[in-house]
């Protein structure tokens, strides 16, 4: 009967140490990102979606980001500029962040606060 006590008390505490320290961060990532911000001289909103690589256990994400930009300034009137581009990130899991392959871009989430972060640019979770 103590060994069975024992038994129940380890795996208790093994199992609230790997709530204690799961990771909160990765889970989070997949979704849409969206950000606006304005200059003197344009206006830009910019989306990121954010799709994990289907392979089990993999630390990769596939980023589509789509850019509008709108002048507002200009001497001569000038059409608005939309842009795609497709990144692919690795999640690095010692510091929660996302690292683009290529350019290195590095993403920064904050899942109690439902953002993402890329430089100073701040993005909402849809």
């Amino acid at each position: 009967m103590k060994m069975i006590t024992l038994l129940t008390l380890v795996v208790f505490a093994l199992g609230c140490n790997w709530l204690l320290h799961s990771d909160t961060v990765k889970p989070f990532i997949p979704g849409t990102y969206s950000a606006a911000w304005k200059t003197p001289f344009s206006e830009s909103r910019d989306t990121l979606l954010i799709d994990p690589v289907t392979e089990n256990g993999s630390e990769g994400f596939l980023i589509t980001r789509r850019t509008q930009l709108l002048f507002t300034n200009a001497a001569k009137k000038r059409a608005p500029e939309y842009s795609i581009t497709k990144w692919t990130g690795s999640y690095n899991a010692t510091d929660k962040t996302l690292l683009i392959n290529g350019n290195g871009r590095i993403l920064s989430f904050d899942p109690a606060g439902k953002t993402m972060r890329m430089g100073v640019i701040i993005y909402k979770k849809l």
